[in-house]
């Protein structure tokens, strides 16, 4: 073989050959620099909720001083009117005219919700001095509220902000493009929130798009013990509002009872989601995740689609 085929061999062979690279994906945002998206969210085949959602900085002096704005927003399940009846129409409608402010470092994690303060004042009222059936009735309204609207930052951002976290879930960690990254991440169905599920990351970068995928599953051992524990902890919380004893043996019973059905179904779980990121800039491009129960009665899946607009 001549020196000039051995060149030529050589050539094609490194044009074609793809090199692993280490990816550290961060934001690259300017104050004033916006990004629309469209937000459909399905529960099985049906529509449940559909949104458009505006993020703008408003500052990059230091951190990023973030907003989100949600509007032309859609309800399908009747829990909107539900939620209305339930705090009062006039509270609805302040919490729907709410729009957070949070912070975001260099690095792309979310800091702190900067006007949460303002989000809690919407929900103050007067100490309730109720006793017995009504004091037990006021705390089951209350438990209802905070799992419609939560309490506290954390708990906002995973039910109210659960698209914004999503567009920072893989900022600021090194993934390698030739190696899968394993780790854990939650699974939710149903409002059920299942934790530490085996996940398992793969990145692919192609010009200015980088796309991540991940998969994670709970196996039927792994998915009884995850339920339990999240009803456990549900109901120490009702409980609580209630006024009630969190170590009641009628509830501890109810619990197994619950778990005992959870079992007979042989239910387990898994998580398939991709989120593809304008490399460049960090901004999100689209994100698509499907969480689902498998059981003996059949599948039951959600799924969350953020597109741009």
């Amino acid at each position: 073989m001549s020196k000039k085929t051995i060149t030529l061999w050589a050539c094609i062979l490194l044009a074609t050959t793809t090199f692993a690279e280490k990816i550290v994906l961060k934001p690259n945002w300017n104050k004033g620099d916006s990004m629309f998206y469209s937000v459909v969210n399905y529960t099985d085949t049906t529509k449940t909720i559909s949104c458009d959602m505006t993020i703008k900085v408003l500052d990059n002096s230091d951190d990023y001083l973030m907003s989100c704005v949600y509007s032309n927003y859609q309800d399908y399940t009747g829990m909107e009117k539900m939620a209305s009846m339930l705090i009062g129409e006039e509270k609805f409608d302040k919490i729907k005219a709410y729009s957070p402010h949070y912070t975001v470092s260099k690095e792309g994690g979310i800091l702190k919700i900067n006007n949460f303060d303002e989000y809690q004042k919407i929900f103050e009222s007067a100490k309730d001095t109720s006793e017995g059936f009504s004091s037990i009735m006021n705390g089951l309204m209350s438990s209802a509220i905070k799992n419609l609207f939560a309490s506290d930052e954390k708990s906002f951002m995973e039910i109210s902000l659960k698209e914004v976290v999503a567009q920072h879930k893989y900022f600021g960690k090194e993934y390698n493009t030739e190696k899968e990254t394993k780790g854990t991440t939650d699974i939710t169905v149903n409002a059920i929130k299942m934790a530490n599920a085996k996940s398992s990351t793969k990145v692919e970068k192609r010009g200015d798009k980088t796309t991540i995928t991940t998969t994670a599953k709970l196996n039927e051992k792994e998915s009884q013990s995850a339920i339990q524990q999240w009803m456990e902890n549900f109901m120490k919380e009702t409980a609580r509002e209630s006024g009630m004893d969190t170590d009641d043996p009628k509830m501890k019973k109810e619990i197994k009872k619950a778990a005992k059905e959870y079992k007979k179904a042989k239910i387990w779980a898994e998580l398939e989601e991709t989120a593809i990121y304008d490399t460049k800039t960090g901004w999100m491009i689209s994100y698509e995740s499907k969480e689902t129960f498998h059981s003996t009665e059949g599948d039951t899946f959600q799924r969350t689609i953020i597109s741009l607009k």
